[in-house]
């Protein structure tokens, strides 16, 4: 799916946005996302990989660079490591020491990395997020309109407590999960077949079942590139979008990304409007829909016959209401 926001025309000759994330720190999902990057390349894909941890960079270390990072224009070109595109806050001065910077400051680096670097044509971009479900997550959801979501943990159970997190975030911010990666699942010593799963077992699927998402591998300690070809052919992307639908005057629905659907009346929607001028204001009543319009990956505006039609609605806001 191409990007069409007016400040992202860049990202417009890009096909497919995967976002790689956990969560959780220290679950290898940097790993996995490089790995991944890899195996789509051998088979021939254009391939880019930005990695959007500003405070713990690993691109350069993963896929060093064979070219750094130029400028042209007003716009960055990435760097290049054996035919893969990346960028990376580790190919700055700053990334050869630990990130100090307050949220806002790394969000607008961010934003930077996807507003300002010219990736060309590519088949897939990945999206290696930071650890956590805060500003640069929900930003990078809101920015790009990601084809899916690859969600990295490892089996045991304090794993799954962040990762959980970060599928919930998935499914308020609109965006399709195309399944789990359990990482670390065991260890098989040089020349056996015996697996032994020195984190315990059943985490990914666990967490599969859970949000009816597919388990789609199993990555041992000490991987082989085989896996994640293999894993290149058991990922499905298709559209990320929410479908939503005006049922009628009244009313409008909204079918969300994991099969649920929500049923919205307009008035009570209103009555949530976030703008300022609405919070002291007393709920209208007979209020009818005459548009809903899509903003991004982050929401809906609704156009009513009367009362105030300046909010825009959050996915988050609306999964809750419904």
């Amino acid at each position: 799916m191409g990007q069409e926001t007016g400040d992202k025309k860049n990202l417009n000759n890009v096909k497919n946005f995967l976002a790689v994330l956990a969560g959780k720190g220290g679950v290898g999902k940097s790993t996995v996302a490089h790995g991944l990057a890899q195996a789509f390349h051998r088979k021939g894909f254009r391939v880019g990989v930005l990695d959007a941890d500003i405070y713990g960079p690993s691109s350069s270390y993963l896929l060093p660079p064979d070219t750094f990072p130029k400028v042209k224009g007003e716009k960055v070109l990435p760097a290049i490591s054996g035919g893969i595109k990346t960028l990376s806050a580790a190919h700055f001065p700053r990334g050869k020491r630990a990130s100090v910077v307050r949220a806002p400051i790394a969000t607008q680096i961010v934003s930077q990395f996807i507003e300002e670097v010219k990736w060309g044509d590519l088949d897939f971009l990945l999206v290696d997020f930071p650890p956590g479900t805060g500003d640069i997550q929900i930003s990078l959801m809101q920015k790009i309109f990601f084809t899916g979501a690859l969600v990295v943990t490892t089996p045991q159970e304090l794993a799954l407590l962040d990762v959980r997190k970060s599928m919930e975030m998935c499914l308020q911010m609109g965006v399709q999960m195309a399944g789990i990666v359990e990482n670390m699942s065991y260890f098989s010593p040089p020349g056996s077949e015996e697996k032994y799963p020195l984190f315990g077992e059943g985490g990914g699927q666990k967490l599969a079942d859970e949000f009816a998402v597919p388990l789609l591998a199993e990555i041992p300690i000490h991987p082989n590139p085989d896996i994640f070809d293999t894993l290149v052919g058991k990922l499905s992307l298709g559209k990320n979008e929410c479908e939503i639908k005006q049922e009628d005057r009244y009313h409008f629905s909204i079918r969300w990304v994991d099969g649920k659907k929500s049923l919205y009346r307009f008035s009570d929607l209103q009555s949530h409007c976030p703008c300022v001028k609405c919070k002291e204001k007393a709920p209208l009543t007979h209020v009818e829909g005459e548009k809903i319009i899509p903003v991004g990956s982050y929401g809906v505006q609704v156009i009513f016959s009367k009362g105030c039609s300046k909010g825009i609605y959050p996915f988050s806001l609306l999964r809750k209401l419904g």
